[in-house]
């Protein structure tokens, strides 16, 4: 062990595990032509092969996919329809459409390409000539099927983003060549459009021919059997779409209407008449009846009695002149009673006529109710004849209509390709292929860093080789030396873990102590382990780094014996309900709070803490709370700060290992004094060195 509190053997170990950075650079300087000389080859290398390589050009014309009807290439009949939406799939799939081995073979045909060694090289009497073949595609197949797969390799489709635009690339060694390959893909591509609507017109056009005929002579039978059923059935058509009963029952209801109108304005003339000779109004009788004789009958009248007012003027009322006009008066008055009479009977008379013929009417018209009544079921009949026979004419006239659109359309140049090219192909000026600045400088960059990589790596295996040469030649840290005149323990005996109990003895750190806890844990029990301190509050911060340590390999519970630390409450999850207050062991002995209020998870890791709360802790029922956390934890650990305490005495039955936590200079003297106390039991004792206030704080 050394001045600063831990093993000789740690010192080493720890250096092992950082990297320095100052010798790995000493080590890249030292090996300075390994980095240089790659370097330089690489870049030799690029500009070797971007000068051998023979340059490509790339020849790009761009297609956009849009609905080219208008009203010059529909027929004449044939209405507005909306273009098909291009959504993103469908901008795909024309580009896909594009890059097919059939309009690659038109293409190579048009151009000639197997005339050209670039797409089809010889295959005999040059090894070169037929590696590259292999490579292009192999030298199976027909001149053409190769000469096909070289120029679909050449060949990229593909839409631009957020767009229905088609981008088509050809690579060529030839830049016009380049160039024309592009505009021959972009042509052809609008040339299979054209043909495909054609044929789709052709298509439509034979299909409907062949319904036409059968609708026709559907609708010929139909027709037929409407004419027939109406024939039998008497139903002829007649005005405004009726059957001819129909037309008759509504001709014999307006009859009827217009005698019962007669009827009723020849009983009300009548009446009238009579009222008005009844009360002596002769003089607006020729208006009620609408008589010749009785209108020149009034007209005398009144000038008889202005006669009669005009000698009245002169003459008494009993002068025999005056006597003979009152006497022609009433004569007159006479005439025109007896002319009122008669248009009286006369109305009476045709008031009866017409009652005989509403009378009539009415009795035809019942007739003929029953017999449109009888004639309903046949008229139903009728009707659904008529209406398959109509709905098999519009289907007639509608085939037909598309028929005619089918033919427009087979014309020569009225169906035009959904797209257009907006951007031929020129030719290329510069090479797209090799780009030799960036290539030769990524060359050299690669062969830098790769070079870099394999000195570092030879350097950093180099140290670790060495510093694990040191290592083994170091004795393990905590293991005891053997007595004189005893043989060393072989490496197999030391590799093996021994028990706890076996060896005893000091350990640097609390870290080391719990990895060695949990190595000889039994399974299925509960390790139980005491931290104890000689008047010392140092072994609360020590315990809970172990009890961290140990919550990564299984359910941890720490248990404050002592009187809590002030910085503990801080390294706790605390509910927000609790405020100030913070329960622990003693108020879970006494009973004020339960197990869960007790338990507290620490905010750094899944370790459950017991603080010693407020106020004295209940020894009595110590035991049975830690059996129940040992049924319930793979490890509890247990802190006093004091190990002659009444506490720790009550809890020695249930620890299965001791810690004493001292300073180094006191450390053996209190494992004595430890040992001696507990001689009659046996209990496993074992020494931590306590470093110094911050590195205790720093564990808290």
């Amino acid at each position: 062990m050394n001045g600063d509190g831990f093993e000789d053997g740690d010192a080493p170990a720890e250096r092992g595990e950082t990297i320095d950075l100052v010798r790995l650079a000493r080590a890249l300087r030292r090996r300075k032509r390994w980095i240089v000389v790659p370097t330089l080859a690489s870049c030799l290398v690029a500009l070797v092969v971007v000068t051998a390589i023979a340059p490509r050009y790339t020849g790009v014309a761009k297609v956009l996919l849009e609905n080219q009807e208008s009203y010059f290439t529909r027929p004449d009949k044939a209405g507005v329809e909306p273009g098909a939406v291009i959504d993103p799939e469908a901008v795909q799939s024309q580009a896909e459409t594009v890059a097919t081995a059939e309009l690659a073979r038109q293409a190579a045909a048009k151009l000639a390409l197997a005339d050209r060694a670039e797409f089809n090289p010889p295959t005999s009497g040059n090894p070169l000539a037929i590696a590259w073949s292999l490579l292009a595609g192999g030298r199976g197949g027909t001149v053409e099927d190769r000469v096909v797969g070289v120029f679909l390799s050449r060949l990229t489709v593909f839409p631009v983003v957020k767009s229905r635009v088609l981008q088509i690339e050809f690579v060529s060694a030839d830049p016009a060549l380049a160039a024309r390959g592009a505009n021959t893909v972009a042509e052809l591509y609008l040339a299979e459009q054209e043909d495909a609507k054609k044929n789709e017109a052709k298509a439509a056009s034979a299909w409907l021919s062949k319904k036409i005929d059968e609708l026709r002579a559907k609708v010929a039978d139909a027709e037929a059997k409407v004419e027939a059923f109406r024939a039998n059935s008497g139903l002829l058509p007649g005005a405004n779409g009726m059957t001819v009963p129909v037309q008759q029952l509504a001709d014999i209801n307006a009859q009827l209407a217009a005698a019962r109108a007669a009827q009723a304005a020849a009983v009300a003339k009548a009446r009238s008449l009579r009222a008005m000779l009844r009360e002596g109004r002769l003089d607006e009788v020729a208006d009620a009846a609408k008589d010749e004789s009785l209108r020149r009958y009034a007209e005398q009248r009144v000038a008889l009695k202005a006669q009669i007012a005009l000698e009245s003027r002169t003459l008494l009322p009993q002068h025999p002149h005056m006597k003979e006009l009152n006497a022609e008066l009433a004569g007159l008055d006479d005439e025109i009673r007896l002319a009122a009479n008669k248009a009286v009977l006369a109305l009476e008379d045709e008031a009866k006529v017409a009652a005989a013929q509403v009378d009539s009417l009415s009795a035809a018209l019942a007739a003929q109710s029953k017999t449109v009544a009888t004639g309903d079921a046949d008229d139903v009949q009728l009707r659904a004849l008529e209406l398959d026979a109509k709905t098999s004419r519009d289907q007639l006239e509608s085939y037909l209509q598309k028929y005619r659109e089918a033919l427009a359309r087979d014309a020569d140049n009225a169906a035009p390709a959904d797209a257009r090219i907006i951007e031929r192909a020129t030719e290329p000026r510069t090479p797209t292929f090799p780009k030799k600045a960036p290539t030769v400088l990524l060359a050299t960059l690669a062969g830098l860093l790769v070079s870099v990589g394999v000195v570092a790596a030879q350097a950093l295996l180099a140290d670790a080789a060495l510093a694990s040469d040191g290592a083994a030649s170091t004795p393990l840290a905590g293991a005891r030396e053997a007595p004189d005149g005893e043989a060393p323990a072989s490496d197999d005996a030391a590799a093996r873990p021994a028990p706890l109990a076996e060896s005893p003895g000091a350990f640097s750190s609390a870290e080391a102590l719990a990895d060695r806890l949990a190595d000889i844990a039994r399974d299925g029990e509960a390790l139980t382990t005491l931290f104890a301190g000689e008047a010392t509050s140092r072994a609360l911060g020590l315990a809970l780094t172990a009890a961290r340590r140990l919550s990564k390999r299984g359910r941890t519970a720490l248990v404050d014996l002592g009187v809590s630390q002030d910085w503990l409450a801080d390294v706790l999850d605390r509910r927000a309900e609790s405020g100030d207050r913070l329960d622990g062991l003693a108020e879970l002995l006494d009973g004020r709070a339960s197990f869960e209020d007790a338990l507290h998870r620490d905010l750094s890791s899944s370790l459950d803490v017991i603080p010693a709360g407020t106020g004295r802790i209940d020894v009595d029922g110590l035991g049975e709370a830690l059996a129940a956390l040992a049924k319930s934890y793979d490890f509890v650990v247990l802190c006093a700060s004091d190990w002659r305490s009444a506490e720790v005495g009550a809890a020695l039955d249930a620890v299965a290992a001791l810690v004493m936590v001292a300073p180094a200079r006191r450390l053996e003297g209190a494992l004595g004094r430890l040992r001696e106390r507990l001689a009659p039991t046996s209990l496993t004792t074992i020494g931590l060195v306590s470093g110094d206030r911050t590195a205790i704080e720093r564990a808290a």
